[in-house]
């Protein structure tokens, strides 16, 4: 027995080096990496993306610290694979290439690489849902194999389906995170925990920088916060974000510095965005299933979503100070629905909840959300 633990001590100790091999080769890369000014508009962009490699690698040092096998060690090569993807998109923009594709690593095992393909995936006891899998773990899984190297069993639901369009919603059904598995005592404070690196990002001063979408055909919540005063835009396709093909999030000088964002698909893989601060910032895409849900009361500031999933409630909204207030259904494809309270500066409003719903607030205040006569869901 002694021998066989010994031999799983070992085969960590050596997973773990070649890890740290990785990173020091990733810093070394870096090194050799000379920004060279040219006058172009480029620029920017360049030292954009060159600032992005650097932060995914103080990042993956820094996540690397305490880590004791290749599990632990995920966040670190996920972090590496954001670096070097940054780093090429400053040489191909330096170049006046087109941008390098990028895709996530493998789900299974990010050791196994950039996934090539799209497959329905059930864990044990759990929905089916798409995954981003390497070449090798997709012809397995097709085979009704589990996936290479892993102890996750697998179940085939289907073949690869890169436009499968997912149906699930918080508000219908959807999963809900258990304590100590996401669930945030204060909400939008920080990424869920288990947010892959290439969904979320962060740093100090002016930056570019790209968040990849779980999943290009499904809705997901952007969350942008910043530490000090300063601006936050998203950039996109036009016929999301008007013709300039922008959006403000953020506004410098205004009290706000924070902002939660639904976002409808839109057929692309990432979300772009420009943050421009002299203070320390995060990013991130927040899963659906991590979205706080209202008990009886809920305050915060600023934008928000929340869930209900209660029967038919009276809710009631009061605003301190502030701008415009909203409060909004979303539809299952996150787009804006039912508006249930609007009003300006100091105002309050109250409206009816037919059911469970998931709600966007629009606000730039202080708010507090109250809910009255609440029943339980009907059982068909």
């Amino acid at each position: 027995m002694s021998g066989w633990r010994g031999w799983f001590r070992q085969r960590r100790t050596d997973e773990l080096a070649l890890i740290d091999a990785d990173i020091t080769e990733f810093g070394e890369e870096l090194a050799r990496h000379v920004f060279v000014p040219t006058g172009q508009d480029s620029d920017a962009l360049v030292l954009a993306d060159y600032e992005r490699a650097l932060d995914a690698y103080e990042r993956a040092k820094r996540d690397f610290v305490g880590d004791r096998d290749h599990q632990d060690a995920e966040d670190v090569l996920r972090a590496l694979e954001e670096g070097r993807h940054a780093l090429a998109c400053a040489e191909a923009r330096a170049s006046g290439r087109p941008l390098p594709a990028r895709r996530p690593l493998c789900f299974f095992d990010p050791r196994h690489g950039p996934a090539t393909t799209e497959i329905r995936w059930s864990p044990p006891e759990g929905a089916a849902r798409l995954v981003d899998v390497c070449a090798a773990d997709g012809v397995r899984l097709r085979e009704g194999l589990p996936p290479i190297a892993t102890g996750r069993p697998s179940v085939v639901t289907g073949v690869p389906a890169p436009h499968a369009h997912r149906t699930d919603h918080p508000a219908h059904g959807a999963p809900r995170a258990a304590p100590g598995q996401g669930a945030h005592r204060r909400p939008y404070r920080i990424w869920p925990p288990g947010t892959p690196a290439a969904q979320r990002a962060e740093g100090t001063g002016d930056s570019r920088f790209e968040l990849v979408r779980p999943d290009a055909s499904t809705p997901v919540i952007l969350v942008v916060r910043l530490d000090a005063v300063g601006s936050a835009e998203l950039f996109g396709h036009e016929s999301l974000l008007g013709h300039e093909g922008r959006r403000n999030l953020l506004k410098r000088g205004a009290s706000g510095r924070r902002a939660v964002v639904p976002l409808p698909p839109d057929g692309h893989a990432s979300v772009r965005l420009g943050i421009e601060t002299r203070g320390s910032w995060r990013a991130w895409l927040h899963a659906p299933d991590h979205v706080p849900e209202i008990e009886s009361k809920l305050r915060s500031k600023g934008s928000y979503v929340f869930r209900y999933s209660g029967g038919p409630a009276t809710i009631r909204v009061d605003q301190r100070g502030g701008g415009t207030f909203w409060l909004e259904e979303l539809t299952d494809g996150f787009a804006p629905g039912q508006r249930l309270i609007t009003g300006k500066g100091t105002c309050n409003g109250e409206s009816r909840l037919n059911g469970p719903a998931l709600i966007h607030v629009r606000s730039s205040g202080d708010w507090n959300a109250t809910l009255t006569g609440r029943t339980q869901p009907k059982v068909s």
